[in-house]
């Protein structure tokens, strides 16, 4: 029998906030900074690789330290819907996998807290002997990171990426929902979104019927 699998995004999704943002905060990094550069890559203004430069020499003036960093990648809280929903699908034996953009440090630590069965994270901070922030390490650009990610599990699995589910709820998730045609769109008011979109919920127990049906 084959494998039955649900993705999910992690920022927004599994759990509040986003903790790369908390760590821009405690940094004094203006709101509005990483806004516009988000703003500016989705439109096609600017290139992953320049929007890092830009982000990376911020952290370095700031003199970000792995300790600081990791302190504040910390401080994430689940969403509490996402245990409900976690351990409905194990409970169906339905596989669960964390995609993210997000940094490997605090993905993982979702992961285990959730205890899903796979997860990815785009991002790694790298740092020096000393403590001190270096660089970002990342695969590809996000979107289509998501998807290679996404390719993998299901390929490791023996499964066809539209046999699967992706929850998601931002621009970042989108090149995913084409991928596997079921793209389910969580607490969004965006149209665009929407008209991408497979189904769209405000709770995440809600996919407990959305599986009845697909799987």
């Amino acid at each position: 029998m084959k494998s039955k699998v649900v993705f999910f995004d992690c920022d927004g999704v599994l759990i509040f906030g986003n903790p790369w943002g908390t760590l821009e905060l405690a940094l004094d990094i203006p709101v509005e900074f990483s806004q516009r550069l988000w703003n500016d890559y989705y439109l096609g203004k600017i290139t992953m690789d320049y929007w890092n430069s830009l982000v990376e020499e911020m952290y370095r003036g700031k003199s970000l330290t792995k300790a600081f960093y990791q302190e504040q990648m910390k401080k994430f809280h689940i969403n509490p819907e996402a245990y409900e929903i976690i351990a409905y699908l194990k409970q169906k034996d339905i596989k669960t996998a964390i995609i993210s953009s997000g940094t490997d440090y605090y993905v993982k630590k979702v992961a285990e807290e959730l205890k899903v069965d796979f997860w990815r994270a785009n991002y790694r901070f790298l740092f020096d002997r000393e403590g001190k922030f270096i660089k970002f390490k990342y695969d590809i650009e996000d979107p289509k990171a998501k998807v290679k990610q996404v390719k993998e599990i299901c390929e490791s699995l023996g499964v066809k990426p539209v046999q699967t589910i992706f929850v998601g709820d931002s621009d970042n998730d989108l090149e995913a929902f084409k991928l596997t045609k079921h793209g389910v769109l969580y607490k969004s008011s965006n149209e665009i979104h929407k008209k991408i979109a497979w189904k769209t919920i405000e709770n995440l127990v809600e996919i407990k019927d959305i599986i009845e049906v697909f799987f």
